[in-house]
């Protein structure tokens, strides 16, 4: 693995968290917090990928997997402040 794209599944996730977090207006998720939970998602998803398949020379199946992991995080976390605003466990 690489710096290179390590820093591309941060960048992507970011971008994919705050996008989701502009467009879904869930009072609690701030743009703040889907970029983070977008890069922490990006960051798992494209090492998810990297140890599930070891032998991929080509980055596009990670950079699929980090998008994968961006949505499902900002998905948990939105999900997971509609809870918390709610009263909800």
């Amino acid at each position: 693995m690489t710096i290179l794209a390590l820093l591309s599944w941060i960048v992507l996730g970011g971008v994919i968290g705050g996008v989701f977090a502009a467009s879904w207006k869930v009072r609690g998720l701030t743009l703040a917090w889907g970029v983070a939970a977008g890069s922490v998602g990006g960051v798992v998803g494209g090492l998810v990928a990297r140890t599930v398949l070891p032998g991929t020379t080509s980055d596009g199946v990670t950079i699929v997997a980090a998008f994968v992991g961006a949505v499902l995080a900002v998905f948990i976390a939105r999900v997971r402040v509609t809870r918390q605003r709610t009263g909800t466990v």
